[in-house]
C-alpha cells in the first residue's frame, strides 16, 4: 500500500518526470534522504516503475518587481514581501515606485502566481510592474559568472560511505566530515558541528580552511541570538540551504561581515540526519561564485547521512554530549 508521501513522489513524477530528489523534498517538505529512500522503495518492490531524468542547467526564473504603494502603505507592503521565502532583496525606492522587490522561482508560473497573489493582491499595493531578468552584466572588479559545480572525488566519497567508519569522539568525526568536504567534495574550506536539537546551539564545532577568528565571531553570534537563522532553517526543514552570494543575500545577513572579512562567495550547508532528526550541520564554503548541480547536492546529502548516523553510533556509547 502506497501511503500519502508515496502518491505524491508518484504524482510529481507523472508531471514532470526529471525532477530531481532534491527538487521532490522542496516540494513535498521533507528531506532528500526521505525522497531517496521512497523511491528507492518504491522500485525495489516494484509497486511502480519509475524512470527519471536529472535536468541539468535549470535556471531559476528572476524576477524584479517594481511597486507602487498606497499612500502611507509603503513600509508595511516592503516588510510584507521581505518576510516571503523567494523574495531575495526589497528596497525601498524614490521616484515613480516605493518598493523594488528582487525574487527567485523554480520556473515562470511560480514567478507569475506570486506577482498576482502576492504583490499585486497586497491591499497595500496600488498598482506594480514585473520584469523578467535574463543576466547580469558584471561591473568593474565585481565579476558574476558562476563557475561549474566542483568536482566530486567519487573514490574517496564512496570509500567512505561503505566503509561507515567507527569514531571513537565528536572530534574525530567532524574532523573527517571536514576532510571529506574539502578532499572529497573540493570545498575551498568547512565547518562541521553537532547541534543540540533542544536548544539549537553548535555544542562542538571543528572547521578546515576558515580562520579562528571567523569561527569564533559565529560561535559567539549564535549564543547571543540564541541560533543562526541558516541552522534554524536546515533544522526546521530536515533540508539543506544554498546560499548562491552570501556577502549579499539576505539569510546571511547576520554575518554580512564575517563574510566579506573571510573571503568566501557560494556557501552551502546540509544536515546531518539520524532518521528524520537533526543531530548536526556540514557547511562548505566557496571562495568563487559557483553554481551547484542537484547531483552535487545529492552527494554532499548522503555524505551528510552517514555522518549522522556515525554520530548516533558514538552518542549511544558516550555518556556525555561534548562541549563547544
Amino acid at each position: 500500500m502506497l501511503d500519502n508521501i508515496d502518491r505524491e513522489i508518484v504524482r510529481c513524477l507523472e508531471q514532470d518526470a526529471r525532477m530531481t530528489n532534491v527538487a521532490l523534498a522542496r516540494r513535498l517538505g521533507v528531506s532528500e534522504k526521505t525522497v531517496r529512500t521512497r523511491v528507492g522503495r518504491l522500485l525495489g518492490t516494484k509497486a511502480v516503475r519509475l524512470e527519471v531524468v536529472v535536468a541539468e542547467n535549470d535556471r531559476p526564473s528572476r524576477m524584479l518587481y517594481l511597486v507602487h504603494a498606497e499612500p502611507g502603505h509603503r513600509f508595511e507592503v516592503a516588510r510584507t514581501l521581505a518576510r516571503k521565502s523567494d523574495v531575495d532583496s526589497v528596497h525601498l525606492s524614490t521616484g515613480a515606485y516605493d518598493v523594488a522587490v528582487l525574487a527567485s522561482f523554480p520556473d515562470d508560473a511560480t514567478a507569475l502566481e506570486f506577482f498576482v497573489r502576492e504583490v499585486e493582491g497586497n491591499p497595500g499595493v496600488r498598482a506594480a510592474q514585473s520584469c523578467h531578468l535574463i543576466s547580469e552584466v558584471p561591473a568593474h572588479g565585481h565579476p558574476v559568472a558562476a563557475a561549474d559545480s566542483p568536482a566530486i572525488a567519487t573514490e574517496e566519497i564512496t570509500s567512505f560511505l561503505l566503509r561507515r567508519p567507527a569514531f571513537s569522539s565528536a572530534e574525530e568525526l567532524l574532523d573527517e566530515a571536514c576532510r571529506l568536504a574539502t578532499e572529497g567534495l573540493a570545498a575551498d574550506r568547512a565547518l562541521a558541528s553537532i547541534v543540540d536539537p533542544v536548544g539549537k546551539e553548535l555544542h562542538c564545532t571543528r572547521a578546515r580552511g576558515l580562520s579562528q577568528a571567523y569561527v569564533q565571531a559565529t560561535i559567539s553570534r549564535a549564543r547571543e541570538h540564541r541560533g543562526l537563522p541558516v541552522v534554524q532553517k536546515v533544522i526546521e526543514t530536515r533540508q539543506h540551504v544554498l546560499v548562491a552570494d552570501a556577502r549579499t543575500d539576505r539569510l546571511m545577513s547576520w554575518a554580512h561581515d564575517l563574510v566579506r572579512d573571510e573571503g568566501y562567495v557560494t556557501f552551502l550547508t546540509l544536515p546531518m540526519l539520524s532518521g528524520e532528526r537533526v543531530v548536526g550541520v556540514l557547511s562548505l564554503y566557496l571562495d568563487q561564485p559557483t553554481a551547484i548541480s542537484d547531483e552535487y547536492v545529492a552527494t554532499a546529502q548522503a555524505l551528510a547521512d552517514h555522518l549522522g548516523m556515525a554520530w548516533s553510533r558514538l552518542d549511544r556509547t558516550s555518556p556525555q554530549a561534548p562541549d563547544a
